[in-house]
């Protein structure tokens, strides 16, 4: 049963409530490539681990291959297999787009930026995704639905706006599908897939943080 179903885009914001003191994305947060495993590229060249990752840079992950990117010390995202990644933190109108693929987020250190409470943005063909401190993952499933994971923090299911929509939260993964009906977008409750507890804590672990499932991430 769906839970809220509106004509045009969602907007997907998770966003922890908790401000972190410092200036907006410079050129210092620009991402590095710290984890990579298999076939990656960065605007179609070749990457390897400690490989800058500029802003607007699409990044690229062939089968069975696999990369992390930190930025900022202590955010972190994992781009699955086949996985194509416009990283944009830099741009709070813009945000990054996830072309296809899955990525995990774990983000420990954002400011507010012109959008509120809201300091990142994944894109996708179905939905936006607005986070600040929070653990999350996305998966583009098809060209008209995409799964959101909240794996611990604040989630906001909005219609583009900014202003009305659906406030969620977990201590432990609230899973949801967003589809576009043909004009019609539906955003419908789904059971955990494509990741484990493990997979979250172990991100987490990359940049020293410790996920407690027993509170909501704020």
């Amino acid at each position: 049963m769906s839970i809220l179903t509106r004509r045009f885009g969602f907007l997907v914001a998770a966003a922890a409530l908790l401000a972190f003191p410092g200036a907006a994305f410079g050129a210092a947060s620009q991402g590095e490539i710290s984890y990579l495993e298999g076939s990656v590229t960065i605007d179609a060249a070749p990457a390897s681990i400690g490989d800058l990752v500029p802003f607007g840079a699409t990044v690229r992950t062939d089968k069975d291959s696999y990369c992390e990117i930190t930025f900022r010390e202590r955010n972190v995202i994992h781009l699955g297999e086949l996985t194509s990644l416009v990283f944009n933190p830099g741009n709070l109108q813009v945000g990054s787009v996830l072309q296809q693929g899955s990525l995990a987020l774990v983000l420990k250190n954002f400011v507010k930026g012109g959008t509120g409470d809201m300091s990142f943005f994944v894109r996708t063909p179905t939905a936006t995704a607005g986070v600040r401190g929070t653990s999350f993952f996305m998966k583009v499933e098809d060209p008209t639905t995409t799964y959101v994971c909240l794996c611990n923090g604040v989630l906001r299911l909005d219609d583009g706006t900014l202003v009305t929509g659906i406030d969620i939260e977990a201590a432990h993964h609230a899973s949801y599908r967003v589809t576009d009906k043909g004009g019609s977008v539906s955003i419908d409750k789904a059971p955990m897939l494509y990741h484990t507890d493990q997979d979250m804590e172990t991100l987490a672990g990359k940049i020293g943080y410790t996920i407690d499932w027993t509170r909501v991430d704020r």
